[in-house]
């Protein structure tokens, strides 16, 4: 297992990379406000010729979170592209790759913000309730407007009976007004273990990776610094693309130590930094 090495701002190891993958939420903001110096961070990366992907397990698209994005003052001087799982889960549906459950005119259900379709209502499917599905897109945890374990009630029928569910947001756990609370990826262990078919989509598997990188014009893997808040996607999820990674103890992970921290660490990670807060 590798260990953490503190440094006190970005600018100590920058010049070793050409280009970052760069979480989105408890990173570069909190859903509510921005980080104060994530911004200057970005900004001062890509004045030295640096390029940065913004690289989130959103399941709304990459052009959605650049919107998004825009209010917390984030713009084109601070990033070259953003890249959602969204955006990974949408490809492959259209792409025909997850089954006749999610072909145009299918029977779907999203589970995930009531009235919000996340983007996915542009692929043609006839949205409906659960148990009547075909397919079922989990994109996110209604917490904490309501209980997780509410959300896992209405999908356990059609687990059980092998509907398979595409998981457009694999993280464990999220940053909310009310604090850190389960997210669409703890709905879909629980699930898994009555059954359910599940595709993931997001940090830490590989596609996401895959597509990010080609965003950036596919750098050598040597020279891409992973950014974020959690063990368990982001830096598990650089440690499997082969990059080096920075962890910092912002989000999910506010006022851990490196102890703490270090037993989180994922096997066959590569280089792991650590940091406050992303800064210069």
């Amino acid at each position: 297992m590798s260990a953490l090495t503190s440094i006190a701002g970005l600018s100590e190891v920058a010049a070793q990379y050409g280009a970052l993958l760069v979480d989105q939420f408890g990173t570069l903001h909190d859903g509510t406000v921005a980080y104060p110096h994530a911004a200057e961070a970005l900004r001062r990366f890509r004045e030295s010729g640096g390029k940065v992907a913004v690289l989130s397990n959103s399941a709304k698209t990459g052009a959605d979170n650049v919107v998004r994005l825009a209010k917390f003052g984030f713009g084109p001087e601070h990033f070259d592209a953003v890249v959602t799982s969204g955006d990974a889960a949408q490809a492959s549906m259209r792409a025909g790759a997850l089954g006749d459950g999610f072909r145009r005119g299918a029977k779907v259900h999203i589970s995930g913000k009531p009235g919000d379709d996340y983007g996915f209502g542009d692929l043609g499917f006839s949205l409906t309730w659960p148990d009547e599905a075909d397919g079922i897109i989990l994109a996110a945890c209604q917490e904490p407007d309501r209980n997780w374990r509410e959300q896992i009630r209405d999908l356990t029928q059609a687990a059980r009976r092998g509907v398979t569910i595409a998981v457009c947001n694999p993280d464990l756990e999220m940053l909310t007004p009310k604090g850190v609370r389960p997210s669409a990826g703890a709905i879909a262990l629980e699930l898994e273990r009555k059954g359910a078919v599940l595709r993931y989509f997001g940090k830490p598997h590989r596609d996401i990776y895959h597509t990010a990188l080609a965003a950036l014009g596919n750098p050598p893997p040597m020279t891409v610094l992973a950014i974020g808040d959690s063990p368990e996607h982001d830096i598990a999820g650089a440690a499997g693309a082969g990059l080096d990674s920075l962890l910092l103890r912002t989000g999910i992970l506010g006022g851990a130590d490196d102890m703490t921290l270090q037993g989180r660490l994922p096997k066959g990670a590569r280089r792991v930094f650590s940091l406050s807060e992303l800064r210069w």
